[in-house]
C-alpha cells in the first residue's frame, strides 16, 4: 500500500515537473515572440532579464546588459529614477517618453511603461518594462508640425497680400469717390457759368 502511494506520488510528481518545464518552455516561446522590447528588473534597479526584441532595440546581448543598471540605458537618468518612483506608488505607469542609448550610442526615441512586480505578501521584488521605439512616429510628428509651420506661413503672406490689396482698393474707391465729387462740382459751375452768360 505504501509503495502504490509512492508510485502515485512519483508520477503525480513526475507530471508537475513536465508541465512545469511545458510551462518554462511556453514563457520562453513568447518572450522570444514579443516584438515589444521588454526586460525585467531588480528592485535596485539593475537588469535581470531581456528578451529578444530588447537585444534588437539596444543591440546588447544578454550577458552585456544583464546586471547593469537600467539607468545607463537612457540619457535621462533622473526621469527614468522618477518614473521607477512613480511605479512604486502607482503599480504600474504608461507611456513614458526618453531617449534611449543603443551600445553603439544611438539615441532612440522610446515610449517606456513600467509595472512593479510583488510576491504574495505584497512585498516588492523588482519591476517589468516594456520599450516602444518611436522614433519613425516623433519622424512624422515634426514633420507634421514642420507642414503646419510652412502652411502656417503662407497663409500669413496671403493675409498680408489680401490686407494690401484692401488698402488698395479702398484707396482706389476713396479717389474714385472724390473724382466723382470733384467731376459733380465742376460740372455744378460749369452750370452756373453757363446760366450766368
Amino acid at each position: 500500500m505504501a509503495q502504490k502511494k509512492r508510485l502515485k506520488g512519483g508520477k503525480e510528481l513526475k507530471q508537475t515537473r513536465e508541465d512545469l518545464g511545458d510551462l518554462v518552455s511556453y514563457i520562453q516561446d513568447f518572450n522570444f515572440f514579443l516584438p515589444i522590447a521588454v526586460c525585467s528588473i531588480s528592485p535596485n534597479g539593475d537588469i535581470t532579464d531581456i528578451n529578444r526584441a530588447f537585444e534588437e532595440l539596444t543591440n546588447y546581448r544578454s550577458l552585456e546588459i544583464i546586471g547593469k543598471p537600467v539607468k545607463a540605458l537612457f540619457g535621462e537618468e533622473d526621469k527614468i529614477e522618477k518614473i521607477i518612483n512613480e511605479a512604486i506608488k502607482k503599480k504600474t505607469v504608461r507611456s513614458r517618453e526618453l531617449t534611449l542609448i543603443s551600445k553603439d550610442k544611438k539615441k532612440i526615441s522610446v515610449d517606456l511603461s513600467v509595472s512593479v512586480r510583488e510576491d504574495k505578501k505584497g512585498n516588492l521584488i523588482g519591476y517589468f518594462a516594456s520599450i516602444i521605439d518611436i522614433t519613425e512616429i516623433k519622424k512624422f510628428q515634426e514633420s507634421l508640425e514642420e507642414q503646419v509651420k510652412e502652411r502656417t506661413k503662407e497663409l500669413q503672406d496671403k493675409i498680408r497680400e489680401l490686407e494690401k490689396f484692401q488698402k488698395i482698393t479702398v484707396g482706389r474707391e476713396l479717389k474714385m469717390i472724390e473724382l466723382k465729387k470733384e467731376i459733380e462740382r465742376l460740372k455744378n459751375e460749369l452750370e452756373n457759368q453757363k446760366i450766368d452768360n
